[in-house]
């Protein structure tokens, strides 16, 4: 009895190990998955950080940084920004739109979303601003132009 219960215990302490392991990034990625990262956006004189997505369009996306984008403003909602060729897409309907989300439509069109919505459209999802507060603010007094930067090469 006293063995069974040893080698039970063992079982659970090396699963509880295993499972707090994956838990703490250890580098364990299932396909298409690469950890997040934090970054900057630059907008006018403020600066605000964000983090982006694991995912491939997200990564490559950061492979550009820094990037400077001369956005434009639609549907009071969003601004909008061509980059100079395609990212790998993933799109999916999200259903709702929440202010600071970091979206990519179709392959090469980055947009920056200041309000929260319901939306039909599909996009990739790059990253999320964590302050969304006053977005809008600095996208307009800026004139949509927005620097994307590794949150160190900032320091």
């Amino acid at each position: 009895m006293k063995k069974t219960l040893v080698l039970c215990l063992s079982v659970l302490l090396v699963l509880f190990a295993a499972c707090a392991e994956g838990g703490r990034g250890s580098g364990t990625k299932t396909a298409g998955q690469e950890d997040t990262m934090d970054i900057t956006l630059t907008i006018g004189t403020q600066t605000f950080t964000a983090t982006l997505a694991g995912n491939e369009a997200a990564q490559a996306f950061a492979a550009r940084f820094p990037l400077t984008l001369d956005m434009s403003e639609l549907n009071g909602n969003e601004y909008y920004g061509y980059l100079a060729g395609a990212l790998p897409t993933a799109s999916t309907n999200p259903r709702k739109i929440s202010a600071g989300d970091i979206k990519l439509y179709g392959s090469d069109c980055v947009v920056i979303f200041y309000k929260s919505f319901a939306t039909s459209y599909r996009y990739t999802t790059l990253g999320t601003v964590s302050d969304s507060s006053v977005l809008q603010a600095a996208l307009t007094a800026s004139g949509g132009i927005v620097t994307f930067a590794l949150a160190q090469e900032e320091r």
